[in-house]
């Protein structure tokens, strides 16, 4: 069985976007920069494009080969199309059932993200784990993530593969210093406790809860991040993000803390803990948002949004979640 990988999920969205009807230049900018920054980028547009770059009506001839369960998508996405926003959500609904027909693999996927199985230590959707290491540190896992542990007479470093963590670091005495490894860089602790946090866009997040840490990257740049601060960092350089009005680590205690933040932002700390995909419309994402919400009830978390801001949510079973702005689709 298929799996989406980050890139086709992105690969995905970008082709809703630009067929939507309301794509401007600076949507048209964005996806072209996009599909230079990888090549996994340009592969899987390709790869979307040749299964559905006919777009609807190439979604309604897959849909012919996707079994019972896509006959109403199929039906839906050949009725008359009387608006753009209509069109765009037919198609969203043809992209649902070609998902569903990879339901079995991508929900295995989906629960341990199979590139993380061979991690010393993992967690699945809605998971968290808190693990003691050798030296009486404690790491934290979200959900979603995977770290590796080398403890060494030389070293003691946790590699973060995927997701986030949080550290609460042993006194080191006369033993090595400690760190966290990304795929951008490192994070020396000179404290602590502090947050790393891979993200899918190439960069790695950091938020220090006390002391500091010294971030070095890839190619070099250092930076020292004090307490309470919070950076972004790519392979060559190192954004500084200051006093963060959310809580990045609300996580560690199974909540999102958000202090008029976009509602893009809620979005993806609930990522992690629902089973399927989950998209929000550009219009939605920029909602701001206040509140503490549970993460560990994820649905109850979507209708209090619902409840309490202009948004629709739209499901398709496990499969793929909708956010958009109320009355959006009619």
């Amino acid at each position: 069985m298929s799996t989406l990988d980050t890139a086709t999920e992105q690969a995905i969205d970008w082709l809703v976007r630009l067929d939507s009807g309301h794509a401007d230049e600076d949507d048209h900018h964005a996806f072209r920069h996009w599909l230079a920054q990888a090549e996994a980028h340009r592969h899987a547009w390709a790869a979307v494009q040749a299964r559905l770059g006919g777009g609807v009506d190439s979604a309604i001839a897959q849909l012919r080969h996707a079994g019972p369960a896509a006959t109403a998508a199929r039906q839906a996405l050949q009725a008359p199309v009387p608006s753009a926003a209509r069109r765009r959500r037919m198609l969203r609904g043809g992209l649902a059932a070609l998902l569903a027909s990879a339901a079995a693999g991508w929900a295995a996927h989906r629960q341990t993200p199979l590139t993380t199985l061979a991690a010393d230590l993992r967690t699945g959707t809605g998971q968290r784990l808190r693990h003691h290491l050798p030296d009486g540190s404690e790491i934290t896992l979200d959900a979603r993530s995977a770290a590796d542990i080398a403890y060494g007479a030389s070293q003691r470093l946790v590699r973060l593969r995927a997701g986030a963590l949080t550290i609460s670091v042993a006194p080191a005495g006369n033993g090595p210093p400690f760190a966290v490894q990304s795929a951008q860089g490192s994070v020396q602790a000179l404290g602590t406790r502090f947050m790393v946090r891979q993200q899918d866009d190439g960069h790695t997040l950091v938020h220090v809860m006390e002391h500091s840490v010294r971030i070095t990257t890839l190619g070099g740049a250092t930076h020292t991040l004090a307490e309470g601060e919070s950076a972004r960092f790519s392979a060559h350089a190192i954004t500084p993000l200051g006093t963060p009005r959310a809580a990045p680590a609300a996580w560690a205690d199974g909540l999102i803390d958000v202090r008029d933040q976009p509602l893009a932002d809620v979005i993806d700390a609930l990522r992690p803990y629902l089973p399927g995909p989950i998209r929000v419309s550009p219009e939605a994402a920029r909602l701001r948002v206040f509140g503490v919400f549970p993460l560990d009830r994820p649905q109850q978390v979507l209708q209090d949004l619902v409840d309490t801001h202009p948004i629709a949510v739209r499901r398709w079973g496990a499969w793929l979640t909708l956010v958009d702005v109320r009355g959006a689709d009619s």
